[in-house]
Parts: C-alpha cells; structure tokens; sequence
C-alpha cells in the first residue's frame, strides 16, 4: 500500500466556522445557538444562507464543523450535533446504527463533483471521460499526452508531463460521489476500488477536504484532482469537461447542475443519486447534499431554531444558491424537503415556522 503525504489546504480550510441560524419556540424570539457538522461540500452555501439570516433573527447562531460527511454521519449517530449535514444519503449500515430513532433526511442544495487540474500546456475544459479517469487514478494513465487522453481531445497538443493525482484522505461525501460514478463507468475501478467515503487508492496525494484537495492540485504540476464546483470556481481551478450518457462532453456549470437536479426524487434512500441524468446538458457528476435531524426534539427552542432556519433556507434562501456557484432545487424537491421540516416536534408537539420566515 502506497504512503501518503498530507496536504493542508490554503483555501480556508475552517475546522469551525461560525455561521447562523433561527427562531425560538414561540416562534417570537430570535433564535438559540445551534451546532452542525458534516460536509465541506455544503460549507459555503450554509455559510451565505446562516449570515444572511442573521437579517431574520438576530440571535440565531450555528457553529459549523465542516469535517466532512462522515464526521457528520458520525456526529448526528452520536447526538452530539443539532444536525449532521452529508453529500451522500445515509447507508444501511448507518441506519441501523441509528438504533430506530426516528429522523429526516432532505437535500438543501445542488452541487456538483468538479475534475480539477494543474499542468502547463493543458487548456481549461479539457475532454474526460469516466474510463479514462479512472484509468489514471489507477495508475494506467501517467502522462497527459496519453492516447487514452488524446483520443478525446481532437487537434489538442498535449505534454507527455507526468500525471500526480491528489484525493482526499478524510471520509468524504465528495468522494464517495466520484467514485461512485467512476464505478459506473469502469468495472475494473469498480472491482478493483469501489465506492465509498473513503476507498484504499492506488497512489496519489492525499489531502483534507476539498480546500485540501484544490491546494494540492494549484500547488503541484501535472496535478489532477476532485472538489465540489464551489470550490473549483473560487479556487480559480482549471477543470474537465465530462462525457454524458449522450456522448456529449458537458463543463460544470449552475445550469448544467440544474439540468441534472430533475432526477431527484423521494423518499431519499441510501441508492439515491443525479449521477449520469439522461436530460440534454445535464453535468454527469452532479449531486445534492443532505441534512440529518432527529425529528423529535427536547428542547422547544432548538426545535424552533431548526424549522424556522431550514424553512427559510428551502424557500428565500434558495434565491442565492447561483451566487456561491450551486443550483437551487427543482421546486417540487424543496416542496419535500418543506414537509419534512414541518415534521419536526418538540417533545411531541408540532412545530410552526415563525412569521419571520
């Protein structure tokens, strides 16, 4: 097994970030502190909802641990966090860890897995496919101006510079996106790797989350990777055009995340995904991102803070999903998510969003 060296990312990686949320029992207050964590693919976007809600209820505050979705799955299990937040829905396995309590589970966003890279001589929107990816992160592929890769980029001149791949050493929602689809499209990544939060990678450079990852890539030559587009935008990263069930080769974008967002549907269950939508424009590895809440709560004002928060972000909230480079959800999904949010209750007790909201 290959050793890895850790890369810490310059991107703001934020172990904590101070962020906001809502509203008190009554639904006449303005809000507790709560606490979250999962997900760095979801950062930025509750990063812009929680400050922007500080306008609605000024004493609503979320301290959000950005560890990834497994640390998020875990922290939810454990209790210890008013919500956990993962790009990937829960597994059986975590079901069942849950012990039968009873809880929601609704994506808040749109997003996308973006292939990111960092060597002289290869232009922006370089065309991939998933078997040639997955051939390099195997190992197969080690120069840029492989056949493999030149095949799919007609009159492009390439550099022979060798390829480093750089992934994520955490458990990661963002990784168990990407390589659930390149086990889609490769059946020896799929026998020989798998899917999941973390796998055992052929080699490469490992790094914390997707700031970690971006870091990696910008900082080295001849560097490929994966962050969310998020990520890949504000980063200023370079980053591939994929190959689509339709043979188009489709780039990251708000709208062709948006296109995929229309094969999203409920009830969530550990196989739900938006990989490959068949829709024209559709980005091949688009994804959603989910929140975890028990939905019985003991205490009034977090389960207030919870529902008027939530409320807002699936509605108003939506609106600037494009500002930090993700895409709102198809109305009827967050119609769904609402009503999972308004299960929520208080020692058995339903609760109201608050007027504010």
């Amino acid at each position: 097994m290959n050793r890895r060296r850790r890369i810490f990312g310059t991107f703001g990686l934020a172990a904590a970030l101070a962020v906001t949320s809502a509203a008190c029992s009554s639904g006449s207050g303005d809000g507790v502190a709560l606490t979250g964590a999962g997900s760095t693919f979801a950062q930025p976007m509750y990063a812009t909802w929680s400050k922007a809600f500080l306008g609605v209820e000024s004493g609503a505050k979320i301290n959000y641990q950005a560890i990834g979705s497994g640390g998020g799955v875990q922290q939810f299990t454990a209790k210890s966090v008013a919500f956990g937040a993962t790009d990937v829905p829960l597994q059986t396995e975590e079901i069942s860890a849950l012990k039968g309590a009873a809880y929601i589970e609704f994506p808040t966003v749109l997003g996308a897995v973006t292939v990111v890279y960092h060597t002289t001589g290869v232009p922006n929107g370089l065309n991939l496919d998933g078997t040639t990816l997955a051939d390099i992160f195997l190992g197969k592929v080690t120069k840029w101006n492989d056949p493999e890769i030149t095949a799919l980029n007609s009159g492009v001149s390439l550099p022979a510079t060798p390829i480093q791949t750089v992934h994520r050493a955490d458990e990661s929602g963002t990784t168990a996106v990407f390589t659930g689809w390149l086990a889609k499209q490769s059946s020896t990544w799929s026998s020989q790797i798998g899917a999941g939060k973390s796998v055992q990678w052929s080699g490469g450079t490992s790094a914390n989350g997707n700031d970690g990852v971006a870091a990696g890539v910008s900082q080295g030559e001849g560097t490929i990777g994966y962050v969310s587009y998020d990520f890949a935008v504000t980063a200023h990263l370079t980053f591939a055009s994929m190959k689509a069930p339709s043979g188009q080769f489709v780039a990251p974008s708000t709208a062709s995340i948006s296109a995929a967002g229309g094969g999203l549907q409920f009830p969530i269950t550990p196989t739900t995904n938006i990989l490959d939508s068949t829709t024209t424009g559709a980005y091949p590895i688009a994804s959603t991102t989910y929140v975890l809440i028990y939905k019985d709560q003991t205490d009034e004002k977090v389960a207030q803070t919870l529902v008027d928060f939530w409320t807002w972000a699936l509605t108003k909230g939506q609106a600037s999903a494009t500002s930090v480079n993700y895409a709102p959800l198809p109305s009827n999904i967050a119609t769904q998510s609402l009503q999972q949010v308004a299960s929520i209750t208080a020692n058995g007790k339903a609760v109201k969003a608050s007027s504010k909201v």
